[in-house]
């Protein structure tokens, strides 16, 4: 059965277009024949097909800036390069962290002799 409207080839005996919605002519199916007959989507419109909605994206909005720009305290210029952590702490720190992972080791590698709580002998 095709649909008047629209042309689109539809099962027999149904009440509307499966594609437009459209209301089809009565089928010639019989009454007892157990076939529920087809109904039109819930918001069908008399329009026909309508392809979906293009939806925009939105734009991202710009970050804040939590932190104030740095002025110079003498003459108020924006223009300021900012401070970096000292060449020397960073050697400092690379130089000093073997020694103290070393020391680490050694005070863990020291032991107090086990001690007995009843009466005080000291033995490894």
């Amino acid at each position: 059965m095709q649909c008047p409207r629209c042309g689109v080839e539809n099962r027999e005996g149904s009440n509307f277009c499966r594609y437009c919605s459209a209301p089809l002519e009565a089928g010639a199916g019989k009454p007892d024949s157990g076939y529920i007959p087809t109904v039109p989507p819930p918001n069908a419109t008399d329009q026909g097909y309508r392809p979906p909605p293009v939806y925009e994206t939105p734009q991202p909005k710009p970050a804040r800036r939590v932190v104030p720009p740095l002025t110079c305290p003498r003459c108020s210029a924006p223009s300021v390069v900012k401070g970096t952590t000292p060449l020397w702490a960073i050697l400092v720190a690379i130089i000093g962290a073997p020694f103290t992972c070393f020391l680490s080791l050694f005070f863990l590698l020291l032991r107090d002799p086990n001690r007995c709580m009843n009466c005080g002998l000291q033995y490894k």
